[in-house]
Formats: C-alpha cells, sequence, structure tokens
C-alpha cells in the first residue's frame, strides 16, 4: 500500500483547456484566452463553456502500470490515485498510488471488498492494446463510481479519460485530454540537426506476435555433415509442441478478445447516451 491519506482537493472553477502541451509549466502559465475573455459581442453572456479537461499523470503512475502488465501479462488490472490539485482547467494527480484488492482475467476485473479503496477518487485501469474506447462495463461499474476514470494500454500507455461532473442526481461526463508530466522543463534541441534520409523508411512500430516473432528469428542451422545432429534440425523439427500449443491459445483468446470489446463499442454507440443517472453521489 502506498497511500493511506485522503487527498480533498479544493473546488475550483474549470475554464477552456490551453493550447501549450510541452511541460506542467508551461500548461499551467501558458493558457489561451477564453473567446469569453475576448471583446465581447453585445449578446455574449459571459459563460465559459467547459468541452474537455486537461490531465497532468505524473510519469511515475506510468512506470507502476507498465510493472504490473509485465507481472500479469495480458490481464486487466487496476490501481487508484487521487487528484492533488485543480488549478483552472487543468487537473494534476497525485504520484501517489494504491493497488486495490481484486480478481482479473483477460476480459475482466472483479473488485473485492477494500476499505482503503474509499479514500481515492481516482481510478485507472488497463484494457488490451487497441482497445482505447471504455466498454459499457466500464461506463456501469468503474467510471460513474470515481470522480477521474483513466484508460491505460501497455502499448499506448494513457489513452483515455472520463471527469464526472456532478448535478443533482446525474454526472456528467467530461472527456479529457492527457499529459504526462516528467519533472522537467522544457529542453532546448536547437543545437541537435537531424540529418536528411533519402533512404528507405520502415515501420519500425509493427506488432508481432509471438509466434511471428519465432518464425523471423529462428533460422535453420544446415550442416553438411550429419542430418540428425541437433545443430542440422529445422526450428520446426525443434520445436516444443506445448510451448506452440499455448502460444496458438493465446492467440486465439487475444482475437476473441479484440473482437468482444469491438461488438460492444458498436452497441455502445447504438444504445448509450453521455450521461449516467445517479440515485446516490459516489464521491
Amino acid at each position: 500500500m502506498e497511500n493511506k491519506k485522503e487527498i480533498k482537493p479544493e473546488d475550483t472553477a474549470l475554464l477552456k483547456p490551453s493550447s501549450d502541451k510541452h511541460s506542467k509549466k508551461s500548461m499551467k502559465s501558458n493558457k489561451l484566452v477564453s473567446f469569453t475573455e475576448q471583446k465581447k459581442e453585445a449578446w455574449d453572456s459571459g459563460i465559459k463553456v467547459l468541452t474537455s479537461v486537461d490531465i497532468i499523470i505524473p510519469v511515475k503512475l506510468l512506470h507502476v502500470c507498465n510493472y504490473i502488465a509485465d507481472k500479469v501479462r495480458g490481464d486487466e488490472f487496476s490501481i487508484l490515485t487521487n487528484i492533488l490539485e485543480k488549478d483552472n482547467d487543468t487537473i494534476t494527480l497525485s504520484e501517489e498510488y494504491y493497488i486495490p484488492k481484486q480478481k482479473v482475467s483477460t476480459s475482466s476485473i472483479d473488485y473485492l471488498p477494500d476499505p482503503e479503496a474509499a479514500l481515492f477518487n481516482t481510478v485507472i485501469h488497463r484494457h488490451p492494446n487497441g482497445m482505447n474506447g471504455f466498454s459499457s462495463t466500464d461506463r456501469n461499474y468503474i467510471n460513474q463510481n470515481f470522480e477521474l476514470s483513466i484508460l491505460y494500454t501497455k502499448s499506448d500507455a494513457f489513452v483515455n479519460g472520463i471527469f464526472n461532473l456532478k448535478h443533482n442526481d446525474y454526472l456528467i461526463q467530461i472527456p479529457v485530454e492527457i499529459f504526462l508530466d516528467y519533472g522537467i522543463e522544457d529542453i532546448d534541441i536547437k543545437n541537435i540537426e537531424k540529418e536528411t534520409d533519402f533512404g528507405i523508411t520502415f515501420n519500425r512500430d509493427r506488432k508481432k506476435s509471438k509466434i511471428d516473432e519465432w518464425r523471423v528469428n529462428a533460422k535453420p542451422e544446415l550442416s553438411s555433415g550429419n542430418r540428425n545432429s541437433e545443430e542440422s534440425l529445422f526450428p520446426e523439427e525443434k520445436l516444443d509442441y506445448n510451448m506452440m500449443r499455448e502460444l496458438l491459445l493465446e492467440e486465439v483468446n487475444g482475437e476473441l478478445q479484440n473482437l468482444d470489446y469491438r461488438v460492444t463499442s458498436i452497441e455502445d454507440s447504438m444504445f448509450h447516451g453521455g450521461f449516467s443517472m445517479l440515485g446516490e453521489a459516489p464521491f
């Protein structure tokens, strides 16, 4: 357990998002002037319109999520943290975190009774790579029970989020823009010049499955001597078929899970709106 202290941020008004996203300092100091702060027209009401919220996440939380993802492999998981500061249109998260009691699988998280979890107002939970949207389960059982909900994937880090504003018995869910705080200011790189490359550019971000990697890296060692020696066997002849079966099952399960998320996304777009109605406030 990393944090037992409840953080209660001051309630402050949220304005229009900023445009300078290069550092924590610049995000707080170089705000765009809201259109309502410019020359007002005759019928201007002076009301500021909130369309999104900037979320600054300490890079420590990314390291924590990556570490857990490596340990649980393809399973989902969640961690909890708190809102450290609200500054106009920007929310900064604390780097302290807590891992709630939970049972996880490749497609679900079951939260177990845990009194410590009530001390936190922000949840970060994992989705499979490429699944950057919230599912209906997320909206019904995760998002609406926290003030702030952040989505994480191993390949793309923090990919989505929802900030909840309470209004009577409703939650108005505001989309967010997420930025990492590396703990450093802007770095002047004017002395670094990029050399022009006229060669062929390859896609270094191409994703390979474990089986693809094995096929690329495994090379048959041909020998002019004894064909039955260990050195002269083809990869298929040296393959551990139990391991191969596990890899194939993992591939199939991953494809089924991706299909399930796509179907869920289609259903969500057809049947769900942008508001969550609650009888009691979750925070």
